[in-house]
């Protein structure tokens, strides 16, 4: 592998090579390594350099007119070597079947591919994030080793759910970062700055400080040819590709499409006005509290699970969901929930990972802590005692540190912590609704791309499916001898809801796949119906949501895409663009 910069290249330089992928995260750097190795020459366009950038990040401004979205790109997305990866805390999970389906009650609903056909995909993505068996519902109790919880769930109502944390690996106690992880060779102290021709070192290279600037056609906009190239700084390339690969996340995709509007008025691909349509997210809220004096039992059974291995630890959360039943018999969408829990200032577990901190020449709050003040969580809840402090703590509390070390040693279950607060969090799915949206604005960012104007919306049934589940927890929950939790104010009805749900930085569906070409933007293999050789990976061609994080279904999706490329490029070698090569 080959690195190049763009700044160090001549100006106007011409590129040539066979497959063009634009971004470099979790879509973008699956589907790069999936390649290497094989007769296809591939280039990975990455928007910004090796770490993040002031003048790269501005690219990521955003004109919102619709819903309340967390304002703060630096939050929600990074252009940089690996992504957004860079930023995610890891939780991964798999559709239920029922997101896959044409469901009456739900428009716009069904995937043209079944959970049964991304099956094998799913499960050649576990070595990408770090995952044990990709088992998220009652049949992970067995795998465990564990007799399932009791008492039972009522499960015509609801479910168990589970989620499981991605492993890095240049960081095990992290989730796996797409370019340190899966474009290792990409990480290095310098980039080449002469053009030696893009065969490099084995067939897949990377360009740094590269943002698309528009998607080049055939003078009809029916056939792809490459995409042009700028930097911050001012340089200037052109990209020459047989199939270009957009994987530069919801918002993005749908934006290059909209902006590459020289030849088709109305943007590549754009035939049948569906580019930027559906945007959906995961509404998220706080929708019940539970008095930590009293939500041991409950956090005992609804907290994380450990399953050892030989290849290290993995971690699953267990929560709760809405039963397909539920859904089908009131017309409900999914959704689930789990326990957010905040550490106590005197807890003696996190203190001592402050004091372990100290010693290794930190000093900041425990890791566990910094991705508990995510962006959908008070900062303040973060403790900072002195060091004084936490030996203190430590000191006072050998009996609950005994107590842990038990629980951790022969049940296999990380300690249950002194909390400050125990919420349960909820996230649902959305109906695929037309009008929410992701346009163009009047207004340009620095390398003069008219800025991505979001125009989210949220339902009324977003806000029953929520409200159902958060009174079926506290009438089932407390029915099983558990502490009662107290649904949230903002449930019992009036306009204040859509003020207390946060998108989760899950933009979906805005290049959304569908066999009919009236129905979506891309088809099955997720190339672009109006446009020959143009193709799109990631969450945007996600026909609906479903309730869990998208990490997983993407890795599959590219994997399953990069399949499709090996066996087209094999089939029908004239179509790909001839030997790379670098020129000015």
């Amino acid at each position: 592998m080959t690195v190049f910069d763009l700044d160090k290249l001549p100006p106007d330089t011409e590129l040539t090579t066979e497959v063009c992928i634009v971004g470099s995260g979790p879509a973008g750097a699956t589907l790069a390594a999936e390649l290497a190795g094989s007769s296809l020459r591939v280039l990975v366009v990455e928007s910004g350099g090796r770490e993040p950038e002031a003048a790269v990040a501005a690219l990521n401004e955003v004109e919102n007119v619709g819903a309340a979205r967390v304002a703060d790109q630096a939050l929600m997305r990074t252009r940089a070597l690996g992504g957004t990866s860079r930023i995610w805390t890891g939780r991964c999970g798999e559709l239920d079947e029922i997101d896959y389906a044409d469901r009456p009650w739900v428009a716009h609903s069904g995937w043209p591919v079944t959970g049964s056909e991304l099956r094998p995909f799913l499960d050649r993505a576990r070595p990408y994030l770090g995952l044990g068996p990709n088992l998220y519902d009652e049949r992970l109790w067995a795998v465990l080793g564990r007799r399932p919880a009791r008492p039972p769930l009522p499960e015509a109502r609801l479910v168990p759910r589970f989620w499981q944390f991605s492993r890095g690996v240049t960081d095990p106690a992290g989730p796996t970062r797409f370019g340190l992880d899966v474009l290792p060779d990409a990480v290095g102290d310098d980039a080449v700055d002469e053009p030696r021709g893009l065969a490099g070192a084995g067939n897949v290279n990377v360009l740094l400080h590269a943002t698309v600037t528009h998607i080049d056609t055939d003078d009809t906009g029916a056939v792809v040819r490459g995409v042009e190239v700028a930097s911050t700084s001012g340089r200037q390339a052109r990209i020459r590709a047989a199939v270009v690969v957009l994987a530069a996340g919801g918002i993005e995709n749908a934006r290059l499409m909209l902006a590459s509007n020289r030849v088709v008025p109305h943007g590549v691909g754009n035939g049948n006005d569906l580019v930027g349509r559906f945007l959906m997210d995961h509404p998220g809220s706080v929708i019940a509290s539970v008095d930590p004096g009293s939500a041991r039992r409950l956090r005992d059974r609804f907290g994380r699970y450990w399953l050892d291995g030989p290849d290290g630890r993995q971690v699953y959360l267990h929560g709760v969901g809405l039963s397909p039943k539920a859904q089908r018999d009131a017309e409900l969408l999914n959704c689930a929930a789990f326990l957010e829990e905040y550490p106590a200032p005197g807890d003696p577990w996190h203190a001592g990972q402050r004091l372990a901190s100290r010693l290794r020449g930190g000093g900041g709050p425990a890791q566990d802590e910094v991705a508990l003040a995510s962006f959908w969580r008070r900062e303040d809840e973060v403790p900072e005692p002195t060091a004084v402090r936490d030996a203190l703590t430590l000191a006072r509390n050998a009996p609950a540190l005994a107590t842990g070390a038990y629980r951790m040693t022969r049940r296999h279950r990380p300690p249950i912590f002194q909390a400050s607060r125990v919420d349960l969090y909820c996230l649902v799915e959305q109906e695929p609704d037309p009008s929410s949206r992701v346009t163009l604005s009047d207004r340009v960012d620095g390398l003069g791309v008219p800025l991505s104007r979001v125009d989210w919306r949220v339902s009324e049934r977003e806000r029953t499916s929520i409200g159902r589940l958060a009174g079926l927890l506290a009438q089932e929950l407390g029915s099983l001898g558990y502490a009662s939790p107290e649904p949230a104010v903002w449930l019992k009805g009036g306009d204040a809801w859509r003020e207390n749900v946060i998108d989760r930085a899950h933009p979906i569906g805005t290049t959304r796949m569908a066999d009919d070409p009236r129905a979506g933007v891309v088809d099955r293999n997720c190339q672009v119906h109006d446009t020959e050789g143009l193709f799109v990976a990631g969450s945007s061609t996600f026909p609906t949501a479903g309730h869990v994080n998208p990490t997983l279904t993407i890795v599959a999706l590219a994997i399953r895409l990069a399949d499709h490329l090996k066996a087209r490029g094999r089939a029908d070698q004239l179509a790909w663009a001839p030997s790379p090569s670098v020129s000015s």
